[in-house]
């Protein structure tokens, strides 16, 4: 009966329905233990003695009361349509004790209530409430008062007159057997089908599950924990679970512990694979007792390797993070609470005691400060953030935040790392006072390097103007055929000469440091201009009675400058005439190096030159060592001059000797073809050469100066650009501008650049458009999230020129 009763409330619950009982306790423990605890609360117990007593007076059932003390029950759980199933035992109880009048009564009560409320009732009554035909008569009457009574076990009630209530009491035995026959064997499939299902639960569970009897020996285990040790089955159950345990105090404590009926949970070990290999594991277990005496061990096995690697490397972060030179602290939660902070981090702020504080009771004046909205900022967004000079309490710090990768639901923390730069700072604030010093120096140096420049040119013109007629009158003195003065004649034309050659050189060494001397090149025989230079310098080694040797390949061809060539050579030639003795030997030698090169060198027997006199010979109005009659003359423009013209030409001049007394040796390295600065190009530039392909770039960077740099290069090479530097109007402008490529900042405020790119191509449609990525981040993750955006390239700040010019045309 009571079975049928818990199918019947079991009926309700699964629907949002509710149940009411109104039973014996006895009948109601068994009823709760049917339902289970999940659909028992939502049944309503009420003991059925109780509520007789409730609305009982006189012996007989008082509507009111009944109304006060079932009906308001029944009401409350039909409330807003609820399906209400409800099972009692009152009318039973009143048909046990002889009162069927009463119980009659009570059904008209119940029925007057169903009359007004929806809901099902249940009843059912003892086979002895009826021994005599008189009182089944009675149970005539009381089952008529119901709306159904079941097949099974309704009480076949004897004609009027006929007195065999046993012969029908026996006959309702026998249908009540063929029922509870039923119900088992419909119990005992369902008992199969659950077995299958355990079963096949436990061989096919993803946790590893065997079972030890009670001298050790393993007597089942499933597939999971064959699995992860690499055993099979013939290899493992049998055996004895020591063998498999690396630690044997620690098998023997568990078996002891289990012996001992104690429950064993997350108990670490390390057990033995096929293939050698030692696992960690966490082994939840318990025993099965009979009579006080262990039969076997239920234990669970879960891999915990993964779980122990990240433990010793949590211990390592933490040991790395007390061990640190620098001050470090562990943060944890939105409240930043001190996890750890190492001595130097305890030093530097001057504190102890403070883990296990949140941040603002350790430290409450950074409320509201930049420290705190850094770390509110890195915990909200999950963003390392950094700030190279913090200035807090008269000291700069070097501040940085980096958040702890967290699996979902764990708390999340951040490592902060701080570096007192404090004397760096001041250092570095000292140094730019000084740059800032130096660069006034330096302007003031340069302009008056300036002044001095214009100076000597202007010295230069001014110079020149006497001596072109003093030059003019020695002509017509020679022309007239005047020989009075002869010596005197040729003591004036050869000092006019030195002269000219000095004010040539300042207005040359004027005009080449600053820039003002444009070659003009062709391509010549170089014997030719090393000719000139030869005509140039032959007076001055004539008269101090040098001889020269000249070696000059044939046919040396080369392009440049002739005349600034033969003014390097003389200038050399020159140079070696003035500082060889009366009598010595000059040599000029030209030579192909190689298909790109020629070498020019001029060597003497001079006065040579020492190391520190080699590194200093090229500097303007630099000089030797001179005696004090001058001799040797010349301002030391020359060779300063020479190193220009020959940079010029995109040469390099080299100065060898091998000490004083011991001669010099000056060698020139040019190109054969004409360098750049030259006024006559190689080959005319194609006319019909393919123009670029123009695009419709737009750029969105909130980062002004980036974004409007980045602009100005594209639109150098030929691109329609426009800059945004707010991604709201950026979106605004797509649909009119209809861009062929974007290059987006992925920190945007208001919204990042991965909300843009997925907005942006809504708006674009079927309009192809490129997406690049610009960032500051560059983890493979970081450019596996741009990839998952829909970008088609990621950039990291700082961008390469060379990689966008070739994304705009295409080329990347």
């Amino acid at each position: 009966m009571l079975d049928e009763v818990a199918t019947f409330l079991a009926q309700a619950v699964p629907m949002g329905g509710k149940g009411i009982v109104i039973a014996t306790p006895d009948h109601i423990d068994v009823l709760r233990r049917r339902l289970g605890p999940a659909a028992a609360v939502r049944v309503a117990w009420m003991d059925a003695d109780a509520v007789l007593a409730q609305f009982m007076v006189d012996g007989w059932p008082d509507p009111a009361r009944f109304e006060a003390a079932v009906g308001s029950a029944v009401a409350a759980a039909c409330a807003g349509g609820t399906t209400v199933h409800a099972f009692g035992e009152m009318v039973a109880l009143l048909c046990a004790r002889g009162r069927h009048d009463a119980a009659l009564r009570l059904e008209e009560l119940w029925n007057d209530l169903a009359r007004r409320l929806v809901f099902s009732l249940f009843c059912a009554y003892p086979w002895d409430a009826f021994p005599t035909p008189e009182l089944a008569q009675a149970f005539r009457r009381v089952c008529a008062e119901h709306d159904h009574a079941c097949a099974d076990t309704a009480l076949a009630l004897p004609a009027e007159g006929d007195a065999d209530i046993g012969r029908i009491r026996l006959e309702q035995e026998v249908q009540a057997l063929r029922a509870e026959v039923r119900r088992y064997k419909d119990n005992e499939r369902v008992l199969r089908r659950s077995e299958r299902e355990l079963a096949d639960f436990v061989e096919n569970a993803v946790e590893g599950l065997h079972r030890v009897g009670a001298d050790g020996t393993i007597l089942w285990a499933n597939r999971a924990e064959l699995q992860m040790l690499g055993y099979g089955w013939e290899e493992y159950v049998g055996h004895n679970i020591a063998e498999f345990h690396v630690d044997r105090p620690v098998i023997d404590d568990i078996v002891t512990r289990l012996a001992c009926g104690d429950t064993l949970y997350d108990y670490p070990a390390r057990l033995r694979c096929k293939d050698g290999s030692i696992r960690h594991v966490l082994i939840h277990s318990n025993g099965s007792f009979e009579d006080g005496q262990l039969r076997y061990t239920r234990c669970f096995t879960r891999d915990a390797t993964e779980r122990r690697e990240r433990d010793i490397a949590l211990k390592q972060r933490d040991r790395m993070l007390l061990d640190a030179p620098v001050a470090a602290a562990l943060l944890m939660g939105p409240d930043f609470v001190f996890r750890l902070a190492n001595r130097c981090y305890r030093d530097l702020v001057g504190r102890d005691g403070i883990e296990g504080l949140p941040l603002l009771r350790a430290f409450p004046e950074l409320r509201g400060g930049e420290i705190h909205h850094l770390l509110e900022h890195v915990h909200a967004t999950g963003r390392a953030a950094r700030v190279e000079e913090l200035h807090v309490h008269g000291r700069y710090l070097k501040f940085s935040v980096e958040p702890l990768a967290v699996e979902e639901g764990e708390e999340r923390g951040m490592i902060v790392v701080a570096v007192d730069v404090t004397e760096h700072v001041r250092t570095r604030q000292e140094i730019e006072h000084a740059h800032a010093e130096r660069a006034e120096l330096l302007a003031e140096l340069t302009a008056a390097s300036r002044a001095k420049d214009e100076f000597l040119a202007m010295l230069g013109h001014e110079l020149r103007n006497p001596l072109s007629p003093i030059v003019s009158a020695l002509k017509l003195i020679r022309m007239r055929g005047e020989t009075g003065f002869a010596r005197e004649r040729e003591i004036i034309e050869r000092q006019v000469q030195h002269l000219v050659r000095l004010v040539d050189d300042l207005l040359d060494i004027s005009r080449v440091t600053r820039g003002k001397v444009e070659l003009q090149c062709e391509r010549v025989d170089l014997a030719q201009p090393l000719g000139k230079a030869i005509e140039m310098a032959r007076p001055l080694l004539e008269q101090r009675r040098h001889r020269l040797d000249v070696d000059i390949e044939p046919d040396l061809a080369w392009e440049g400058d002739p005349m600034r060539l033969a003014q390097v050579v003389s200038n050399l030639l020159t140079n070696a005439a003035r500082y060889t003795p009366p009598g010595g030997k000059v040599v000029l030698r030209a030579h192909g190096v190689d298909g790109e090169r020629v070498r020019l060198a001029v060597s003497d027997t001079g006065i040579g030159m020492s190391p520190e006199l080699r590194a200093q010979v090229f500097d303007l109005f630099f000089q030797g060592k001179r005696a004090i009659d001058r001799a040797e003359g010349g301002l030391g423009i020359g060779l300063a001059l020479v190193r220009n013209i020959v940079g010029q030409h995109g040469g390099q001049v080299e100065a060898h000797s091998a000490g004083p007394g011991k001669g010099s040796e000056f060698v020139v390295l040019l190109p054969r073809r004409t360098p750049a600065a030259c006024a006559v190009p190689d080959v005319a530039p194609a006319a019909n050469a393919a123009a670029a392909v123009r695009r419709r770039i737009m750029v969105v960077d909130d980062n002004v100066d980036g974004a409007d740099t980045l602009a100005r290069l594209l639109a150098a090479h030929g691109h329609d650009v426009r800059v945004f530097h707010e991604p709201v109007a950026a979106l605004t402008a797509v649909p009119d501008f209809l861009p062929d490529l974007a290059v987006l900042d992925i920190g945007l405020p208001v919204l990042d650049g991965y909300e843009v790119a997925r907005r942006l191509r809504a708006l674009l449609h079927d309009h192809p458009c490129r997406l690049v990525a610009l960032t500051g981040y560059g983890l493979p993750a970081d450019r596996e999230q741009s990839a998952r955006a829909g970008f088609d390239a990621h950039l990291v700040k700082p961008v390469n020129p060379d990689v966008v010019v070739r994304l705009a045309a295409g080329t990347d």
